[in-house]
């Protein structure tokens, strides 16, 4: 078997994070004024949108927005948080610890561990189908040192191991792997869904591309209804790495989702990663998927 036809393990790049101020602020409002010495896990939001720039990619961002108000009764119930073009919002779990020993000594492994499972049930359950952000689920651990104003945190990103890995056969840009009618056709729908409110911060998506080179951008929640149709299928989603030959690490649990909901083995993915959407987007016109019988909770 060549190189080519056996395919190389497809590398993902880790997502990078940064927290504004803004958070710490509420943060802090919250631990004084209502959470007191309460350390049970608070459900937050994470913001992250496609790739903008050339050579930085796009970081998973946390805001003032991303916890709980004060007003809210109990912040163990998540707010409904709306996203747009340029904010993908993502389900998160803080555990914000009352000292510094507190921060040190939780079992991380064991959390991350936790985190990895919900998204696995949700994959199996067909939740991920209907909310395609829980496959981004990501765990912030914290201690605010409030006299101090300093604070101290660790992110994580959880991911299902592919075991094998799934391995890259081809890569090409977008517009060396379209017709010139059907990159047309793809960037206005791209641009539709992108500018859509009601679908503007879904990440995760299916494109449809008919015979006369009509494309239409689908929730994968109709993945069931495409099959059959005869249309050219592919996988696409948001992707935050600017790198030309790795793909950002939402990418990992979708194609978990893929392979073992959909037991699809091989399979093309559309990675929107510019605004410019077929010029600067990539096309994996091949890849390979693990087999998900011996699947493991990647820790």
């Amino acid at each position: 078997m060549s190189g080519q036809e056996s395919g190389t393990v497809l590398q993902f790049a880790p997502f990078q994070s940064v927290v504004d101020e803004g958070f710490w602020h509420r943060l802090s409002s919250l631990k004084l004024n209502k959470l007191g010495i309460d350390d049970s896990p608070i459900p937050i939001t994470g913001f992250y949108a496609p790739c903008s720039h050339s050579r930085v990619s796009n970081h998973l961002t946390l805001l003032a927005e991303s916890l709980p108000s004060e007003a809210s009764e109990q912040s163990s119930i998540p707010a409904i948080i709306r996203g747009n073009r340029n904010r993908c919002p993502v389900p998160g779990t803080l555990y914000n610890t009352n000292t510094l020993e507190s921060f040190h000594g939780l079992d991380r492994q064991s959390l991350l561990k936790a985190e990895a499972k919900k998204i696995w049930e949700d994959i199996h359950s067909g939740k991920a189908e209907e909310d395609s952000a829980v496959l981004s689920r990501f765990l912030l651990i914290s201690f605010a040192d409030l006299k101090k104003w300093s604070f101290h945190y660790w992110f994580a990103f959880p991911a299902l191991a592919l075991d094998p890995p799934a391995t890259l056969v081809d890569l090409r840009p977008a517009s060396q792997w379209f017709s010139l009618e059907e990159a047309e056709s793809v960037s206005a729908a791209c641009n539709e869904w992108r500018s859509s409110s009601s679908t503007a911060d879904v990440p995760f998506f299916l494109v449809s591309i008919d015979s006369n080179s009509r494309v239409t951008i689908r929730h994968i929640k109709y993945w069931e209804a495409c099959q059959g149709d005869g249309h050219k299928l592919l996988f696409g989603f948001y992707d935050p790495c600017h790198l030309p030959n790795n793909p950002g690490w939402p990418l990992r649990n979708f194609l978990a989702l893929i392979c073992s909901r959909w037991s699809v083995k091989n399979g093309s993915l559309f990675m929107l990663s510019r605004e410019s959407w077929v010029r600067r987007s990539r096309v994996v016109p091949c890849w390979r998927s693990p087999d998900f019988s011996s699947t493991r909770i990647k820790r």
